[in-house]
């Protein structure tokens, strides 16, 4: 039993109930840890999502998306309001078993869906939502499920195993960059139809040619999908 709690929610749940237990606020970056913790554990059958949704990056939709339909070509989950919902560094392979291997349980509090915000204070379940929880818990756990039928998926990149604070700020940086341009007065002759160019992707650094300005992302793919979503080409 997995329990990933939307935002930076805490409670207490008695451990004999879950396996591994954390809190989500990405529906990128975040969400595809999610997806290779459980994918490695083949025990893990269940997914129960609770906690408080958060306006434009609506990760907990982003994971009944997910599980429903899929991510498509590009890596984007298919069906889901989500803000940037692109899983680069999973491969289709994952993602399929994840939609295989599980069972999605939406817990969510909509009611007060709240926007994501540079500094997102940690709140405490309310005694109904923790009871609330508890007792699907319990119900869950005599449903006697078994391991799923198939090997562990190893998910190995560069971008998962990095410190989460150095690939945020290394993603704010980049965004910075590419906003930049935006800015600029119209006599500039912005060319918003350039596109980013490869130096090394094993190394993570790209050319801006719009600047001139080489620049080093945790991952080229998410940068390319950022970069697009902010300036629109």
């Amino acid at each position: 039993m997995a329990i990933v709690i939307i935002g930076r929610g805490a409670v207490d749940v008695p451990p004999h109930l879950f396996n591994i237990k954390g809190i989500l606020k990405t529906e990128n970056i975040g969400l595809e840890k999610v997806i290779a913790n459980i994918v490695s554990n083949p025990t893990i059958r269940v997914l129960v999502v609770c906690g408080k949704e958060e306006f434009g990056h609506f990760p907990g939709e982003a994971i009944q998306a997910l599980k429903r339909n899929g991510m498509d070509e590009h890596h984007r989950i298919i069906g889901t309001r989500s803000a940037i919902p692109f899983l680069c560094e999973l491969p289709p392979e994952a993602v399929k078993r994840f939609q295989d291997q599980v069972e999605v349980v939406d817990l969510l509090d909509i009611s007060h869906v709240q926007e994501l915000v540079a500094y997102d204070p940690i709140y405490e379940f309310d005694q109904g939502s923790r009871e609330r929880l508890i007792a699907t818990l319990i119900e869950l756990s005599s449903g006697h499920y078994q391991p799923f039928a198939a090997e562990p998926v190893m998910v190995r990149s560069k971008a998962l195993t990095g410190e989460g604070t150095r690939i945020a700020k290394e993603l704010h940086l980049a965004s910075d960059e590419f906003i930049s341009p935006m800015l600029r007065l119209p006599s500039d002759g912005l060319n918003t139809d350039m596109g980013l160019i490869l130096i090394s992707e094993e190394f993570g650094v790209i050319l801006e040619p719009l600047q001139g300005l080489v620049l080093s992302v945790p991952s080229v793919e998410l940068a390319l999908r950022l970069r697009t979503y902010l300036m629109g080409v």
